[in-house]
């Protein structure tokens, strides 16, 4: 499966088809940022916006999933701002932008990195994807209860990110955050996880 990096590498330009299947074979790895990126790309952006989540997962809800997971995300930036060289482009100025347009949310994950950063203003923005979304509590009562005394998993989310360059557009970092829980679990503990996550790896760090 695609991560969202190389989708976009891929819908950018065709030719890039092979490079972006060969940097998925080679394994960029769950966690990966450009080798010049405090010295380049770090030095020159100010303010990173996130962008709205596409759904790539076979659940309908996995769309709800992105957008909480999105929020999620934000603030737990927000809540650690001291500790970034960069400001945190609020949700609903990225919004407002991106509707002013006269594009859908659905529309904007779908533009390319450097169109999106100069339609909301921003030196770079996060892409990402929801590739992965169970929904917990979605089998048989007898399923859900065998669960629950068993505490066995049956909540997954799994999300791609990106971050691309508002100058050139390059990809200057990505990483995939996997995360399970049970019925014991609320379903918001688990999307906040996946913001935790990612909050511990954005790279544009004091």
């Amino acid at each position: 499966m695609q991560t969202q990096a190389a989708r976009e590498r891929t819908r950018s330009n065709p030719i890039l088809v092979v490079a972006a299947a060969v940097a998925v074979v080679s394994g960029c790895g769950p966690n990966a940022v450009a080798r010049n990126f405090e010295s380049h790309y770090q030095a020159r952006t100010r303010v990173v916006a996130i962008a709205p989540l596409a759904n790539y997962s076979t659940s309908p809800e996995g769309a709800a999933a992105g957008q909480a997971i999105r929020k999620a995300i934000f603030h737990e930036l927000i809540k650690h701002q001291d500790r970034y060289t960069v400001t945190i482009q609020d949700l609903a100025e990225t919004d407002k932008r991106i509707h002013a347009s006269g594009m859908s949310d659905s529309s904007a994950t779908r533009l390319a990195g450097i169109d999106l950063c100069k339609m909301i203003g921003a030196d770079a923005v996060m892409k990402g994807s929801v590739t992965r979304y169970v929904k917990q509590g979605t089998g048989s009562q007898f399923a859900n209860a065998v669960s629950m005394l068993f505490h066995l998993v049956n909540s997954e989310v799994k999300v791609d990110v990106a971050i691309f360059d508002g100058t050139d557009g390059k990809l200057v970092f990505q990483h995939s955050i996997e995360k399970d829980g049970d019925l014991l679990n609320a379903r918001d503990e688990l999307l906040n996880k996946v913001g935790s996550a990612l909050a511990g790896k954005f790279p544009y760090k004091k």
